[in-house]
């Protein structure tokens, strides 16, 4: 699953809508997984965020076997949040309705995730034009509330702005001979700062 920098709901604690699915009991045609968070529940969420609230929060998944001993989950998270505009810092309202997909095998399994030691120091092989590869998990129980937990923190907006910020102090770039991109520019400035180095 792809991860946000700092993301603060990858650690390690219980979901706050544990929805546990135990792999081996799920039925051919797949099970239906829904909750809703209550008012308790989107506090400590706003709080594991770090953003100013959250006003909902809300499941609605199906997982289906694969491979016999894994599972593919397949949803949406949905709710409402509140983040402080990276501008002027008001609040900025984002209703999220996230569509999300995993799918899981046990550790071992030869579907998991693969990793090439030799060739990039145990970093994952991942190929950037196909399906993410399943994710492995340890026991017989999977919970549906962690990964979703996970997703919708990955929905939340990484610049929240609100509709009347404005950048007062940003200088737009119009390309002229004394811009950032102008290499005879940037050696101009290099052979100023070596200048001014050998002076003190």
């Amino acid at each position: 699953m792809t991860q946000k920098h700092n993301d603060p709901v990858t650690e390690k604690r219980d979901p706050l809508l544990s929805l546990p699915v135990i792999v081996a009991r799920i039925k051919s045609l797949g099970e239906v997984v829904k909750a809703k968070a209550d008012a308790d529940q989107c506090a400590e969420l706003c709080r594991r965020l770090g953003i100013l609230s959250v006003k909902s929060f809300a499941i609605d998944a199906r997982v289906t076997p694969f491979k016999k001993t894994g599972a593919r989950m397949e949803g949406r998270v949905m709710g409402e949040v509140e983040q402080a505009c990276v501008v002027t810092l008001k609040p900025v309202l984002q209703v999220i309705d996230e569509p999300f997909s995993l799918t899981l095998v046990p550790e071992g399994s030869p579907f998991a995730r693969k990793s090439n030691d030799e060739l990039s120091g145990g970093e994952m092989i991942i190929d950037p034009e196909g399906e993410d590869p399943p994710e492995a998990f340890e026991g017989e129980v999977i919970d549906v509330g962690a990964y979703a937990e996970e997703f919708f923190a990955l929905a939340l907006d990484d610049y929240p702005r609100a509709d009347d910020a404005d950048f007062h102090d940003h200088i737009e770039d119009k390309g002229g001979p004394d811009s950032a991109d102008n290499p005879f520019a940037a050696l101009a400035g290099l052979k100023d700062q070596l200048s001014t180095d050998g002076e003190n």
